[in-house]
């Protein structure tokens, strides 16, 4: 059947790119190029190998050359069809590259290597990569103009707007200069920065916030901190934060996410994930109370802390913190976390406002997007590498995987 398949594809596109154009063919600087005859390639397909032969056009000015053929056909500077691409790059997206083409010989007899497919899922990650980047700043053109969002559907009573960052094993080239936790200072990894838009118009039957079902898109790479901001500001601009009711932006706290918020989401609620608070709060009843006395009192500053009375609960530690030594050192440092991030942890007004309180989300997509593909035993990066991988994940768990192929089509 595959075999009958590839030979009605080879009569299809049989002529396609050979002999006279309808329009002359021209060259990136300008110049018309001339005809140097045809040339055979083989491509293969989801059907099997395919063959077919196309003109080769150079140009006489700067001597590059083109295939129309394979412009038409998108096959330019592969051996593979874009059904094959599309399977080969979904498949090493999700497993190793070794694992992903057993698994297409297997399931669809389509006969290539890991090598065939780490090389087809970078090129076509990057390609995606540079896609969604594309729709944000479209997205930041269309905000600019003070037009609507053609993406965005209806405005969100809630939009949810949460990031945060998973260290990924490098090659060594790719860590220098890194600062890293190892003894010596230096580095295993480099962080993924995720971020992820999601909204909110219902609750469940006991008045707790519901996430919205096929609501939540990704984005990601690793980058600055600056640049991820710009990067999580347009993906919120597409899916229409500027017409939303109430937006909402959940992280753990950490400074660079605060920096994000104030440059691009002033407006916003900030909401601290409640159980990044508590763990903060565990290690400062760890460094001050006896285990005798912890477990009570730990309820009662757990119970402040989910009341959001934060005054009341660094009052509290402080009536325990030792006046000198190591302890308070390390007890004052935490404490600041709480002193510091007040407004963001009001978590009883937040309740009473049916806002999500939790970062789950995010980091759920921080092991699932990222450390299930990319934190595997025996795995080392490079920048590159793990970003193209990064995109084609971002790109297929925000469901826009068939979109990217439709405009690549169009």
């Amino acid at each position: 059947m595959l075999s009958q398949g590839a030979k009605a594809l080879e009569r299809l596109v049989e002529g396609v790119g050979a002999g006279r154009q309808s329009k002359p063919v021209v060259c990136r600087c300008g110049g018309k190029m001339d005809s140097e005859g045809l040339k055979a390639k083989t491509i293969t397909t989801v059907v099997g190998p395919v063959g077919f032969s196309r003109s080769l056009y150079t140009c006489p000015r700067c001597h590059a050359a083109r295939f129309p053929g394979d412009e038409r056909l998108g096959v330019v500077e592969t051996s593979f069809s874009p059904g094959a691409q599309r399977m080969m790059a979904r498949a090493g997206s999700r497993d190793s590259y070794r694992e992903a083409a057993e698994n297409l010989n297997l399931y669809a007899k389509l006969e290539v290597t890991g090598k065939d497919v780490e090389r087809v899922a970078k090129r076509l990650g990057a390609q995606v990569g540079q896609w969604m980047q594309r729709q944000g700043a479209k997205a930041q053109l269309y905000e600019a103009a003070g037009m609507g969002q053609p993406q965005a559907g209806d405005a969100a009573p809630i939009l949810y707007i949460s990031f945060d960052g998973t260290g990924v094993p490098m090659r060594s080239e790719e860590l220098t200069g890194v600062k890293g936790k190892q003894s010596d200072g230096s580095a295993r990894t480099r962080e993924v920065k995720l971020g992820c838009v999601f909204t909110q118009t219902g609750l469940d039957k006991q008045g707790r916030p519901l996430r919205d079902p096929a609501s939540t898109t990704y984005t990601g790479a690793i980058e600055d901190s600056q640049r991820f901001g710009v990067r999580i500001a347009r993906e919120a601009l597409r899916r229409g934060v500027s017409q939303a009711g109430k937006v909402v932006c959940l992280t753990d706290g950490a400074k660079y996410n605060k920096t994000i918020i104030a440059e691009h989401f002033p407006e916003a609620t900030h909401v601290i994930d409640l159980y990044h608070a508590r763990e903060k709060l565990c290690e400062v009843s760890k460094l001050l109370l006896a285990e005798s006395e912890r477990e009570e009192r730990e309820k009662q500053w757990l119970a402040l802390l989910d009341q959001g009375a934060i005054e009341s609960l660094v009052g509290q530690i402080s009536a325990h913190t030792p006046r000198s030594g190591t302890r308070r050192k390390e007890v004052l440092k935490r404490v600041g976390y709480f002193k510091d991030n007040a407004p963001q942890m009001r978590y009883g007004q937040f309740r009473a406002q049916k806002f999500f309180i939790g970062s789950g989300v995010i980091e759920a997509g921080c092991k699932t997007l990222i450390g299930k593909r990319l934190k595997n035993s025996g795995m080392f990066w490079s920048r590159a590498g793990a970003n193209a991988v990064i995109a084609l994940r971002c790109c297929q768990y925000s469901g826009r995987f068939e979109q990217f192929w439709e405009d690549a089509a169009a």
